[in-house]
């Protein structure tokens, strides 16, 4: 088995909230790639620069993001806790589940996967907790 099979097959330390996170899950790009196949996803990247953070948003589709430089935080609104990532980490965020990405000192660099090939505006919209009943 690959290295990202038997990561996939037995992973490291699985933090379970509405948010799954996945410490030290890959060391290189490859890896990344390898699970995105595994998972029939469609890869892109997102650089976010400094910033205070987001406010509590959510996606239409579920997003593997995988932190390939930086780290920051999540907020697993189900929760109420704030979660770190770095370099190495994975976190899958479910379709229509309320989160918020943390303050960023330099810069984070996602490697984002998603279900379908989609242009920008999609998949980095952020809908209104107040829509998700609709």
């Amino acid at each position: 088995l690959s290295s990202v099979q038997q990561k996939i097959s037995q992973p490291k330390a699985i933090i379970k909230m509405a948010i799954e996170f996945y410490p030290q899950f890959f060391t290189n790009r490859n890896e990344v790639l390898d699970d995105v196949k595994s998972n029939g996803t469609w890869p892109t990247t997102f650089v976010s620069g400094p910033s205070e953070g987001l406010h509590l948003h959510w996606h239409s589709d579920e997003v593997h993001a995988y932190i390939m430089e930086g780290e920051t935080d999540f907020l697993d609104a189900e929760s109420g806790k704030r979660t770190a990532v770095k370099t190495g980490d994975k976190i899958v965020v479910p379709a229509r589940t309320l989160h918020a990405e943390g303050a960023v000192k330099d810069r984070v660099v996602y490697l984002l996967a998603l279900p379908d090939a989609l242009p920008p505006e999609e998949f980095l919209a952020l809908h209104d907790p107040a829509e998700l009943d609709r």
